[in-house]
């Protein structure tokens, strides 16, 4: 903004003074020979060194420099900011003496070429200085060129040129306001741009530690605990050790590479979704069969489904009550698995569940989730018992 600001002011002026030759000529035919030639040279000089400081630092402003050597370099262009709009001031100023008393017989606006000049600092003044500054000039710069209007057309006499720039002033100043508004916001943000940045960071890092804590509650619970519930005595076979290298790779960090996808007969996951129910005791009642229709399944399916129903028996086992019946039924037929896991125990209400605990959230609902096709319902109450539902459909 003050870039643009800063520009605009520098050209504007140079090509106002360049195009402003017929109000030259005819306003030396009322002042002194060297007023005209010694104002338009000082304005000119001055606009030049104002484009000059805006693109010889426009690198370091706007850049990435330092905020100490971009406070220093700002200072350069609002030097000559300040410098132009006292050139306009002192021109004005010097007018009055170079005046030779006479009064324009041209129709009109009276003849000074800095007519249509002597505001434009105050739009620079507005992005480098509180905007009373940029008001303040405008007021006075507007009411010494009013005077001098005052003066070429009338002679001094009455107050039409005061008039004239005080419609003038009302207008530039209602723009000047929203200029210094934009600019205190701007400021706003500068100055909170290095807190904004530091939130930023700190709220991506706990997105970060929040996304890990949950890739490594997930390897717990699908490859650390699954594995340690399917240990049993004697040498283990080749697909366990396979499971507990995987589950060792992701607790460290590594990307291991995906295991071949096989397919398991109905027979074989019959069996396996049996064992996951029975490696807690004979006091669990299993059911599961398979339709005449069901056809070999998907390895994965098979193992997070008898992961999902591992974690769920135990849970029923662990917390239902010494009292308490639980039964696995499940069913396995051409468009996919349905088991369910009920319990007649003490229940519990799922809403009051801490979110950070993972027996539920990772170990049923978040397999479930993460697998395509895959669905779990729990259904609970104080009292009244707990069914687990887990479900694969076919796609």
């Amino acid at each position: 903004m003050r870039r643009a600001a800063s520009l605009t002011v520098a050209v504007c002026t140079i090509v106002v003074s360049c195009v402003s030759v017929i109000p030259m000529r005819k306003g030396a035919q009322l002042t002194a020979s060297w007023w005209t030639p010694v104002s338009v040279a000082a304005v000119v000089v001055a606009a030049v060194l104002l484009f000059a400081a805006v693109l010889l630092f426009a690198g370091a402003l706007w850049g990435g420099t330092s905020s100490g050597r971009a406070e220093q370099r700002i200072g350069v262009v609002r030097a000559t900011i300040v410098l132009l709009a006292a050139v306009d001031v002192v021109m004005l100023i010097l007018w009055f003496p170079a005046w030779s008393g006479a009064v324009s017989d041209v129709g009109g606006s009276p003849p000074i070429w800095m007519a249509n000049n002597v505001a434009l600092p105050a739009l620079a003044l507005a992005t480098v200085f509180p905007v009373w500054w940029s008001l303040a000039y405008a007021l006075g710069g507007l009411a010494l060129l009013a005077a001098v209007q005052q003066r070429i057309g009338f002679g001094g006499q009455g107050w039409d040129a005061y008039l004239n720039q005080a419609m003038t002033f009302g207008m530039l100043a209602v723009f000047l306001t929203m200029l210094g508004t934009a600019m205190h916001m701007a400021r706003n943000v500068d100055r909170s741009r290095g807190a904004v940045l530091a939130e930023t960071v700190e709220t991506a890092t706990a997105a970060a530690r929040g996304a890990e804590r949950r890739r490594m509650d997930a390897v717990v619970r699908d490859r650390v605990i699954g594995v340690l519930r399917d240990i049993t005595p004697g040498r283990p076979d080749g697909r366990r050790r396979a499971e507990a290298k995987i589950a060792m790779d992701e607790l460290d960090g590594i990307v291991a590479d995906a295991p071949a996808r096989h397919r398991t007969s109905v027979a074989d996951a019959v069996v396996r979704l049996r064992e996951s129910a029975i490696a807690f005791g004979d006091d669990v009642l299993v059911a599961v069969d398979a339709a005449d229709d069901a056809v070999d399944l998907p390895d994965d399916v098979v193992d997070i489904l008898g992961d999902a129903l591992n974690e769920a028996v135990g849970n029923a086992v662990a917390h239902a009550g010494p009292n308490a019946s639980t039964a696995v039924v499940g069913h396995i037929a051409a468009e996919g698995i349905r088991v369910r896991i009920v319990d007649d125990g003490c229940g519990f209400d799922l809403a009051a569940i801490a979110p950070d605990r993972s027996g539920i959230a990772v170990g049923i609902t978040g397999r479930l989730a993460g697998l395509s096709g895959g669905r779990s319902d729990i259904r609970t109450s104080p009292s009244d018992g707990t069914m687990v539902s887990l479900e694969w459909v076919r796609s």
